[in-house]
């Protein structure tokens, strides 16, 4: 189990580092994806899909919870 740990930790330290060489050299400024991402976070439409999807999520668990007990 350690094993596998440790080799996806390699992986995802290895995919990270492949990614920054390759947006240094494509010139892309680190600031650039931050901000994508707080542009994208802060969206009224991303807001309601994600509260749509929590919603979604919830009556898909309280489904199951209902098959799984039998009530």
């Amino acid at each position: 189990m350690r094993k596998n740990i440790l080799i996806l930790a390699v992986i995802a330290v290895a995919a990270y580092l492949v990614g920054v060489e390759s947006a240094k050299a494509r010139g892309k400024n680190y600031e650039d994806l931050r901000h994508q991402l707080e542009r994208l976070w802060t969206n009224p439409e991303a807001k309601k899909s994600r509260k749509r999807m929590a919603k979604n999520a919830q009556k898909s668990l309280e489904k199951a919870r209902k098959n799984f007990l039998g009530s």
